[in-house]
């Protein structure tokens, strides 16, 4: 059973027994949770591999003594060997003693290149088996409200290694065993040294345990108080990103934001580094004190051992073997190095992607009540029945009340000022965010009733920050419908219908081009030129059965001309669909069948152009402020304006 722990360490509550033996424990338990985690997801993921890694850590715990020993025991052989000359019963002994030494040197030698390949195959088999964890649990939920969670994005943050990607559970593992097989090695030296005095060996082992135990409670807590600053790495990361990544190349150099960005950087990274060091400079002085006893325990291990043989009261064999036994037991209780910040460090990610999973699993089993399929729908209508609806972490309802019916097999244009909601709407209709108040039906079925992905694959949306894939032409268009990714034919209909064939047949390798000049043989394309792209997206999940058409506002970079040619079709290859237009431009959506203004959360004006435009409300003073200003007569006579133009205007 995984223990999962927590995802991310957190300060000491007030009121918690965090002094004393009790307070010790507690520290030293919460601190295990992390590598208690890794070690018990290890065997899910690769138990032979967990078996085989075992077995070398053990022995190569073994294998370090039986060569101290026998080692130890062969220069105390020497001196019987030389006295006996070449056939003796000494030179026999130092002969096998050689062997032994030799053959256990050997499997020394042998067997950590095994045990270093064991470790990395079970540590990419972890890192793969958590970012898919990761991936499933971000992806899993319908809705997108957790991934606009603050604390959900440092857990990601954490279970992807943030700020230290080069320490994840590959390295955590291999300081595991490490350590391990040191452990082994200074519990076989004890047993050696207690041969001489049973008091000898947990005496000087006793220092090291004391000295190694404090000491990695303090790299423990530096690990900690990092992790607790996970929020300011990631800013840090943000600032940092933006100026080394492409998208923002242009104007982080038009408007000279260099320099900005450096120090915005710094003043981040500061501030998570801040408690860090104050972290280390609490337990500087006991580093100090505690390594100094260490260097002592081994210096007068050392000092008793020698006065002991020269006074004749133990053999130069015996020294030996005890020496090299000091020797094992100070590296293997006391050699602290960086493998406790490496577990410590590197074993985070697994209880934060597990208790992300966890929580994610709780939106999968609200997702899980719709279990009604929606093939087919809408037949009637769409409605919005007295819906309320907040953000997260908003007081301050979107919507409040709102009541809207959108009628199948017809197009509907809605109309509102930035900030109104038009993109809420869409995002509501297709389940990305639930109401907190009234209901959304399908044909008189709450949506919340139907199976979510069966919903969800009934719409086609094409958002203004539609996503651009740095994938192929074919993987672009073709996420529309997965199904139909390898269908060429309806690839090609469905980049006819948007416009989109003339672009592709331009790109180097058609279809097969990655539309980013970041890859050998990629070429970036123009805005429009991926609107037409995302638009032949859209159209391909029509073909692969959506019954629900939502452009919001993804034309905006193509010229008002264009746009209007892109809508003519639009509206004319979506006939008898359900489509929602959402547009700033009153040559697009005078064309639906009918529009919609929203304002304040619910729907003030309901018509078509004419009849809104006759009623002299909201949607013709905007429209008249329109055309006053921007009139432009396009092929077809309509005019041609802007309503981002007038919004400030509109609004006076």
């Amino acid at each position: 059973m995984v223990n999962e722990g927590s995802s991310i360490p957190s300060r000491p509550v007030a009121g918690e027994p965090r002094r004393g033996i009790i307070g010790a424990l507690r520290r030293r338990w919460e601190a295990s949770a992390p590598p208690r985690a890794l070690l018990g997801y290890l065997p899910q993921v690769d138990r032979r591999g967990t078996i085989a890694l075992a077995v070398l850590v053990l022995l190569l715990g073994v294998l370090p003594v039986a060569f101290a020993v026998t080692s130890g025991m062969l220069i105390g052989a020497v001196p019987d060997a030389v006295e006996g000359g070449p056939g003796s019963a000494g030179a026999d002994r130092l002969l096998r003693l050689l062997l032994l030494s030799g053959a256990a040197f050997t499997a020394i030698q042998v067997l950590g290149p095994f045990r270093l390949r064991a470790v990395w195959n079970l540590g990419w088999s972890v890192e793969i088996g958590l970012q898919q964890r990761v991936i499933a649990a971000s992806t899993g939920p319908v809705g997108i409200a957790h991934l606009e969670d603050p604390r959900t994005l440092d857990r990601i943050a954490v279970a992807r290694g943030i700020d230290h990607e080069w320490l994840g559970p590959t390295t955590a593992i291999e300081a595991m065993a490490n350590i391990a097989s040191r452990y082994l090695v200074g519990m076989g030296s004890v047993l050696v040294l207690s041969t001489w005095h049973w008091w000898f060996g947990p005496l000087v082992a006793s220092m090291y345990v004391i000295s190694g135990s404090r000491l990695r409670t303090g790299f423990r807590a530096v690990v900690e108080t990092m992790y607790v600053a996970t929020p300011s790495f990631r800013r840090a990361n943000y600032y940092r990103d933006l100026a080394i990544e492409p998208v923002a190349a242009k104007e982080t150099r038009i408007f000279d934001l260099g320099g900005w960005l450096r120090e915005r950087y710094r003043e981040s990274w500061l501030a998570a580094m801040t408690d860090v060091w104050e972290t280390r400079k609490r337990f500087r002085a006991a580093f100090m004190v505690l390594m100094t006893m260490t260097i002592l325990a081994k210096g007068g291990a050392f000092l008793y051992i020698g006065l002991s043989g020269a006074r004749g009261e133990i053999t130069l064999a015996t020294a030996a073997v005890l020496l090299r036994a000091v020797n094992g037991l100070a590296d293997g209780f006391g050699a602290i190095g960086d493998d406790s910040v490496k577990i410590a460090q590197g074993s985070l990610g697994v209880p934060a992607a597990l208790s992300l999973e966890r929580e994610t699993a709780t939106n999968l089993q609200v997702d899980a009540h719709g279990i009604r399929d929606a093939a087919g729908l809408p037949g009637s209508a769409i409605t919005f029945d007295g819906v309320t609806f907040a953000y997260p972490g908003s007081d301050l309802p979107l919507f409040d009340g709102l009541d809207l019916t959108i009628e199948a097999g017809r197009s509907l244009a809605v109309v509102g000022v930035n900030g109104a909601g038009k993109t809420t709407l869409v995002k509501l209709l297709a389940r990305l965010y639930d109401p907190q108040g009234g209901a959304i039906t399908v044909d008189g079925i709450d949506l919340r009733e139907l199976d979510a992905r069966s919903w969800q694959r009934r719409i086609a949306a094409i958002f203004q920050d539609f996503v651009r894939y740095e994938l192929p032409v074919t993987d672009n268009v073709g996420f529309g419908a997965i199904d139909l990714l390898h269908d060429r034919d309806a690839l090609q209909r469905a980049a006819d219908r948007a416009g989109a064939a003339s672009v592709i047949d331009g790109l180097p390798a058609g279809w097969d081009t990655v539309l980013s000049r970041q890859y050998e043989g990629g070429s970036d394309i123009s805005g429009g030129e991926w609107q037409r792209i995302a638009l032949a997206r859209a159209l391909l999940a029509v073909e692969g059965g959506a019954g629900v058409l939502v452009l919001d506002e993804p034309t905006a970079n193509l010229d008002v001309r264009s746009e209007a040619r892109v809508y003519d079709s639009f509206l004319e290859l979506t006939r008898g669909l359900t489509s929602i237009v959402i547009s700033h431009r009153f040559s697009t959506v005078r064309r639906a069948d009918r529009i919609v203004v929203l304002e304040h959360g619910r729907v003030v004006e309901d018509g078509t152009h004419d009849q809104l435009v006759a009623l002299g409300g909201r949607y013709a003073t905007m429209y008249e402020l329109q055309a006053s200003r921007f009139a432009d007569e396009d092929d077809h006579g309509d005019e041609v304006v802007d309503l981002v133009e007038v919004e400030t205007v509109a609004h006076e």
